[in-house]
Order: C-alpha cells, then structure tokens, then sequence
C-alpha cells in the first residue's frame, strides 16, 4: 500500500507511505494537491521490530519492548523536540501483549483502551496528548484510514482480516486473509503466519495427562531459576502427575509433562517469556494446596 485517498463528506485527504528494500515502512506522510508531500512521520527499525517514529523532525518516540525475541512493548521515550528532556512513558499490556494502559513515571494513567476480540477499540481515553498507536503486537494503528501497519500487510481490526493475501501463500494458512484462529493467544507480529497456540499447545498435554488420570489438585511449584518458589503449573494429589508451563532458550515457550517416570513431550507454542511468567501467574490459586519444592 504506497497511496490512500480519505473521503469524509466533500472532503478528500490523500496520505503516501514509502518502505525500504526489506518492506520495513520508513516514512508516512499526507499529500498536497499537486502531490507533494508533507506533515511526514518518519520510522526506524531495529530488525524487523519498530525502534523510533519522529513527527514533522521534532516531537520523537523510542520504544522498548519486553524482551529480545517480543513485540511486546514496555516503554516508550519522548522528546517533545530536540534538546528537551526525554519522558518515560509505561506499557500495560493484555495477556496477548496489546496495550491496554500507558502510565508515567508517577504512575498516573495517561492512555487506556479497551479492545473487542479482533482489536477494534470499544474506547480510548487520554489524560494529555500522547497519540498511542501500537495495537496488537506488531501492528501499528494509521489513524487516517483505521488499519493496523502489520509489516508485510494491513490489517483491518472491523472484520479481523488482513486486506492483503499472504505473502507466503498457503504456508501461512488455508486462509490467506486470516489473522489467527484466536486472537488472545496466538500473535501475527510479522503479518505472515501465526505460531501454535498456547491452547493448542494446552489441549494437547491435557489429553495426555487425562489419559494418565490426570485431576488438577494442587499447585505445582517451580524448582529452579527464576522460577523457584512460584506456581508454573498444576499437578494431582500426590505430586506424581503434572504439568508445568516453562520458557528457556532451547525451546522457548512449551508445556512439560510427567506422570511418574514417564516423561511427555514438550508440547510448544509461540509466546515470549514475559507472555509465560503471564500465564504462570494463573496457577496462583491460594484455594488449593501446593506441590513442595523437594
């Protein structure tokens, strides 16, 4: 997408985007009516994550995101022109890594919103100018037409579909428009394909721990690591049946398995760490006994 004509009323406004030779867009901006361009935003990139916007050369964001291998944004660093003083403005994100709240350093809320499930906002509410436009993890919110800038394609959060096919055809999906079968759990940060799911990945060690009589009765408690002393997952009665939701470097984020000696596979999904320590944090149920660390 290189051009887009707005029509509101009798009122037409016509915006242009330009994009580097790895498809990364580097510059939107609005059109005059001979065509030239004007009131730009220009972007960086670190990868194929965004690093930095700058608007008409002054005003700045830098972003910071949860981890090295996330498109979960943490901060965000503003300048409000060359020379000023940075502000350090905090993400809030859902279970799926989009934004919910922005705060200051205070902690006052500056920015919030609520999503329906495919991402279009149900409300949006600023206490002071900060134009936050990050939806969905790697998706960026164009105002002037309402669609999501997901990298390699648009994406249109009123019928939850992108508006481009997938440039990888069918290895993305039978569905080459589709986002994801669920949008709380799977993430399309590239606009390419979605990884497994975490509920893929949870009915799968489900119908192998049920097959072993497996009932969730007490809170299995980590052993190691950051971990160590926190709940990751559930096991029966006795301790001897389980399963712990994990994330290392190897694997990255899977589901572990056991039932007395016998081992499962790691069942995986695609989420960042910080998705993980999220999903851990709902086994910390004070109702229910939990598992000793030995």
């Amino acid at each position: 997408l290189t051009e887009v004509a707005v029509t509101r009323g009798d009122t037409v406004r016509r915006y242009g985007y330009v994009y580097d030779a790895p498809g990364r867009r580097v510059e939107k901006h609005e059109l005059d009516a001979e065509g030239k361009p004007y009131n730009r935003t220009t972007f960086l990139w670190d990868g194929m994550r965004l690093a930095q916007e700058c608007r008409l050369g002054r005003s700045s964001s830098l972003y910071i995101y949860s981890d090295q291998g996330s498109h979960e944004p943490l901060a965000r660093v503003d300048r409000a022109a060359p020379g000023e003083a940075d502000e350090v403005l905090y993400y809030h994100t859902d279970v799926n890594g989009a934004p919910e709240e922005m705060t200051d350093g205070r902690g006052n809320i500056v920015w919030e919103a609520g999503y329906q499930v495919w991402g279009n906002l149900t409300h949006e509410k600023e206490t002071r100018p900060v134009q936050q436009n990050l939806r969905f993890q790697g998706q960026y919110l164009d105002r002037e037409t309402g669609l999501h800038y997901n990298l390699y394609r648009f994406y249109d959060p009123d019928i939850g579909k992108f508006i481009s096919g997938d440039p990888i055809s069918l290895k993305g999906g039978i569905n080459l428009y589709a986002y994801a079968p669920n949008p709380l759990s799977w993430i399309d940060p590239l606009g390419l394909k979605c990884g497994s799911s975490y509920e893929q990945a949870r009915n799968k060690a489900l119908k192998w721990l049920e097959e072993r009589g497996f009932k969730a009765e007490r809170v299995n408690i980590g052993k190691f690591g950051s971990t160590r002393g926190k709940p990751v997952g559930m096991t029966t009665a006795d301790g001897k049946t389980g399963f712990r939701i994990e994330y290392d470097e190897r694997s990255g984020a899977h589901i572990n398995v056991f039932s007395g000696k016998d081992k499962g596979e790691h069942f995986l999904f695609d989420a960042s760490e910080s998705i993980v320590t999220k999903l851990q944090k709902l086994f910390d149920l004070p109702s229910k006994p939990q598992r000793p660390i030995s």
